[in-house]
């Protein structure tokens, strides 16, 4: 596939339709506050301001993203844990050696194959792939937050401040943090050595959790529904189908737009509205193409053979 030299730029805003909850610190022990970044106003002060972090968001487009490339290549389980975490959190690099190396020839197939790998990147044996995209983090319209914004939000912003979109809630237990959905995606055999890998630290935290008080209450600090935040996400030098993976991604995300904690209590919901710029000389604004997502989807399946070779190829490599 030809691949652009341009720069693409997604960007826009997301409101949230529920309360955004993305711990930080713990305050006292039972209160989680939100995340936070230092951000130096223009009078010389520094406010500690809300801030969501790219790197959360990120990791919930390629969860998607892996999805899109698994299912559209009619992938039903994937076989090595090792695979599975290489495509849903990036791998981790290992020792090279005679029988076990990544040549640049193995690469180009893994992003030709594998698009998740290509634009989120990861670590595949001795070899990293870098990404081709770059995640914004999500920074609330507030006053204290005027020097991390565009300036065509400085005139919304400027009348509320962060202040104003604080709030505090409390539960009377933790969710569960694992996604049972993404787990699925492993053959039930991998799915025995994954449970029994994790089943320690599971049973600590649950024994924690015994070990409190049933009546005890957990407060985390959250950003008001209504916030508007400032969005953005940079491609570079995609190809289509890298670029049609994205998209795809985007789309399932923002189909079920949740980010941060305490999602299974109905926080976290987002609003999306977007929009694309192909940055040039000049930077010209243009219309998401949605219609690569189908393109790269009918590439995956037609190359379901090849991606399951590359399936079992990784898994020996790594």
């Amino acid at each position: 596939m030809a691949r652009t030299s341009d720069v693409i730029r997604i960007e826009g805003l997301a409101t949230a339709t529920s309360p955004l909850v993305h711990g930080g610190e713990h305050e006292g022990g039972t209160t989680t506050v939100f995340r936070r970044e230092k951000v130096v106003q223009p009078d010389g002060t520094v406010e500690n301001v809300p801030i969501i972090s790219g790197n959360s968001i990120r990791g919930q487009l390629r969860d998607e993203c892996a999805e899109f490339c698994l299912q559209s290549a009619g992938i039903e389980f994937i076989e090595d844990v090792r695979v599975f975490h290489l495509l849903f959190s990036g791998g981790a690099l290992t020792r090279g050696s005679d029988e076990r190396f990544i040549d640049i020839t193995l690469e180009r197939r893994v992003r030709e194959l594998l698009p998740v790998l290509s634009v989120f990147g990861g670590s595949v044996g001795n070899r990293v792939l870098g990404g081709r995209l770059l995640v914004d983090a999500w920074v609330p319209l507030c006053k204290e937050a005027l020097p991390r914004l565009d300036e065509r939000y400085y005139e919304e912003a400027s009348k509320i401040s962060m202040w104003d979109l604080m709030d505090r809630l409390s539960f009377t237990r933790r969710d569960d943090a694992k996604s049972r959905r993404i787990q699925d995606w492993l053959s039930p055999a991998a799915r025995a050595i994954y449970d029994e890998k994790y089943e320690a630290r599971m049973e600590a935290d649950e024994a924690a959790e015994r070990g409190m008080s049933q009546q005890m209450r957990y407060t985390y600090e959250a950003l008001a529904s209504g916030t508007r935040l400032q969005a953005g996400f940079t491609l570079l030098a995609v190809d289509e189908i890298e670029y049609g993976a994205f998209i795809a991604a985007l789309a399932l995300f923002a189909a079920r737009p949740r980010i941060g904690g305490r999602s299974a209590t109905g926080l976290g919901q987002v609003r999306l509205d977007l929009r694309q710029f192909r940055v040039a000389a000049p930077r010209v604004e243009e219309p998401l193409q949605r219609e690569l997502a189908e393109k790269a989807r009918s590439f995956l399946a037609g190359r379901d053979d090849d991606v399951r070779a590359m399936l079992q190829e990784l898994a020996y490599a790594i």
